[in-house]
């Protein structure tokens, strides 16, 4: 997870200072996932294309190339966004007993059908 941008490393930054608060709210250690990490990557991959992206608007002449670099940052900030929403950074909280006891007869009804 080596950022090159300053936005991809403060997302990541954010990203572990809330893992870090949810660990402490807990009162355990919790690392990211190993899916959590990939996306983490993708994050910070995302992120630096995008900062190349915005660079090479700044430099573009034509009009037609400014929209084609738009469209494309408007992509990456699209995905980037729904990537950072699929983090959490908190364990799910454990299930209810009532939610253990409807689990266990369900699989109870399961297991005598078959």
């Amino acid at each position: 997870m080596a950022a090159k941008n300053p936005e991809a490393r403060r997302v990541l930054r954010d990203l572990n200072k809330e893992l870090a608060v949810a660990s402490q709210a807990r009162g355990q250690q919790l690392v990211w996932s190993a899916a959590e990490a990939s996306i983490l990557d993708q994050i910070s991959s995302i992120l630096d294309r995008k900062s190349e992206l915005l660079e090479l608007y700044d430099d573009a002449r034509s009009v037609k190339n400014k929209l084609k670099i738009s469209q494309e940052l408007r992509l990456l900030e699209r995905a980037a966004a729904s990537l950072v929403k699929e983090v959490k950074p908190d364990l799910p909280a454990a299930p209810s007993m009532r939610s253990v006891k409807a689990a266990r007869a369900a699989r109870a009804r399961w297991d005598r059908g078959s």
